[in-house]
């Protein structure tokens, strides 16, 4: 079964529902960038993801990333398909901040999420690669810009981002990866062991550029005291050629559940007192205060925004592939017509109902990771400060919501293409099943579901003393109280009133909780996923509905039975389907929370253990 994508709702977003000329007529991208040239890049994309992309994945799973040596042997393919997306204007120098040819985020990131799609293992490797030359843009100076960013653009090398360690995971805080001065105070000597260091010897470029979280020598404990520096596999000369080995191996690659063709590395940095990294921004203050750790959040926040977007790409691939194998697999007969003709599974209403779950969920969550793109867009680019201030505290807001709920969302749509596909479904004959794999990690990558539910209620609710959040429902509200009476979408209007309500007595609750931390303290991390879903569904009705009504007017302009009108219709039952059947879950979501429900609490914790 062919590789195939909706590039018909990328186009929807990008022409019909976003301002995406606003965007196009910053500064930046003016005069490069235009409506008319939408078509063209999605077509194009559609056509590299699934000619060059798709053709590696399904083998790059069986075959998989070899260590021999000490050396990776990546997948066949694998490196020519990365460079190829590289050296063509489709990875690192569309993305990449304060480069000519860049993209708007909106325009780049839907060509991206095709080939996500396409094939997963590989377009997270570009990701870092983009992630990685953004710090260095970012915080480098003029000499680490001309030494790494130009081979990095180009596909020659590669990036990656060294956080967690065998002992130390999300409590960053704590590694224990040490930097020692030397003569020169930009090159500190790199002694520590980093895991699950993804693409982290991958073996599609000739070097690798690690930046590194490390504590300085005489470093202040916990996150203040953390640094970053630009750890390279081979030195980089000040002519920017490659040098001699800087004392990073490769111990070993792990066996995962998924991801087979990316190489996910456990990485001995010094084993020879001889690994040298490069300091990134300011070097550490009297009080040995060192800011690695804020600039690798820029690095980190694009990724998790990145891992929610990928996790939904995975999920749309498996919805369509489902739906596609639902017209063509024939079994059974229609309920309660006797002596009927056998029918494909499509004709049958549970099959629809998975189906449309499937789509509703998935044109949702792409929705509300666009208004993302598009925030940030206007936050990089805009000439109107405020509204570039404005829109950059909603992106930081919708962050943990893209992530958390897009992750965790994506494995109930995978399973779903599973189970329409029955038992060929659970086998590796069709793609489905590498899906539900290969995602599975986006629930973990960047930290888990948790830590965004809790950087959520903790911070970016109470950020600023809550104005920012207030701002982002009052966005919502307007919305609501513009279209309550919409014709033909009363009802939903109901629901999203309703869910509306929902999120605001979930953010009283927490407000109460917060204000009474002495006895309600553990009630806030126990519900904190609870109210990540419940705003997270909130606003994807609002993107849903908000698109419908676009439609709806589309729909009326149309001719019945052409391909726009088809596409409309498909737009319009998602959003009722959404509002009608998922968004109503957050009413009783919030009622549980209310509760204060706390059996979690109070069950012995021997009893959750067996004897």
């Amino acid at each position: 079964m062919e590789f195939k994508y909706d590039l018909r709702d990328l186009k929807f977003i990008l022409k019909e529902w976003l301002p995406s000329q606003e965007v196009f007529d910053c500064e930046r991208f003016k005069g490069n960038f235009s409506l008319d040239d939408v078509d063209m890049l999605l077509n194009e994309g559609y056509k590299v993801a699934r000619e060059v992309l798709n053709p590696i994945n399904a083998p790059g799973d069986k075959i998989g990333v070899k260590l021999v040596n000490g050396q990776p042997v990546p997948v066949p393919g694998f490196k020519e398909a990365y460079q190829f997306l590289q050296q063509n204007g489709w990875g690192s120098s569309s993305e990449c901040i304060k480069v000519e040819t860049g993209m708007p985020l909106i325009l780049y990131k839907a060509i991206f999420e095709m080939n996500t799609a396409a094939c997963p293992a590989l377009t997270s490797c570009v990701k870092l690669t983009s992630g990685a030359a953004n710090l260095i843009l970012r915080f480098g100076t003029q000499k680490d810009n001309d030494m790494f960013i130009p081979k990095m653009l180009a596909g020659d090398w590669q990036g990656t981002m060294c956080l967690t360690e065998p002992n130390f995971g999300s409590d960053t805080g704590d590694i224990v990866t040490r930097a020692y001065p030397t003569d020169d105070p930009r090159i500190w000597k790199i002694k520590g062991t980093k895991m699950f260091i993804t693409a982290g010897d991958q073996g599609t470029g000739e070097n690798t550029i690690h930046l590194v979280l490390a504590r300085p020598e005489k470093g202040a404990p916990g996150s203040p005291g953390i640094g970053l520096y630009i750890v390279p596999k081979f030195w980089v000369n000040d002519d920017g050629s490659m040098g001699e080995p800087n004392d990073v191996t490769t111990a070993t690659l792990e066996h995962k559940m998924g991801l087979h063709a990316q190489a996910t590395a456990l990485l001995n940095f010094g084993d020879e007192d001889n690994c040298r990294g490069i300091l990134l921004g300011p070097p550490p203050d009297e009080k040995g205060y060192s800011k690695g750790l804020a600039m690798m959040f820029h690095m980190m926040n694009e990724s998790r925004i990145g891992t929610g977007h990928n996790s939904n790409s995975q999920a749309a691939a498996a919805c369509y592939f489902a739906a596609q194998y639902a017209t063509e697999r024939v079994q059974g007969r229609p309920f309660g017509i006797k002596r009927a003709e056998r029918v494909p599974i499509i004709k049958h209403e549970d099959i629809r109902r998975m189906i449309l779950d499937m789509k509703a969920t998935v044109e949702g969550i792409r929705a509300m990771i666009f208004k993302g793109f598009y925030f940030l867009d206007i936050e990089g680019n805009s000439s109107d400060k405020e509204k570039a201030r404005k829109y950059a505290e909603f992106a930081e807001i919708l962050t943990p919501l893209v992530k958390g709920y897009g992750s965790e969302a994506s494995l109930g749509v995978i399973a779903n293409a599973i189970q329409i596909l029955g038992g060929v479904g659970y086998s590796t004959e069709y793609p489905v099943e590498q899906y539900l794999r290969d995602s599975k990690i986006l629930t973990i990558w960047e930290g888990t579901s948790f830590i965004h539910a809790n950087d959520l209620i903790g911070r970016k609710m109470r950020m600023k003393d809550g104005a920012p959040f207030a701002h982002w429902m009052a966005s919502i509200k307007e919305f609501i109280d513009a279209n309550i009476k919409a014709k033909g979408f009363e009802k939903e209007m109901k629901s999203l009133t309703k869910g509306f309500e929902a999120l605001s007595e979930v953010k009283n609750t927490f407000d109460s909780w917060y204000a009474n931390m002495d006895s309600k303290r553990q009630l806030i991390p126990l519900n904190a996923l609870r109210a990540l879903f419940v705003c997270a569904q909130v606003y994807v009705s609002y993107c849903l509905l908000e698109q419908a009504l676009i439609a709806a007017k589309k729909l009326a302009e149309v001719k019945k039975g052409t391909s726009d009108a088809i596409y409309y219709e498909g737009k319009i039952a998602s959003a009722r389907y959404y509002l009608n059947n998922i968004l109503p879950q957050v009413v009783l979501t919030t009622e549980l929370i209310k509760s204060e429900e706390d059996i979690v609490i109070t069950c012995p914790e021997e009893s959750l253990l067996i004897n």
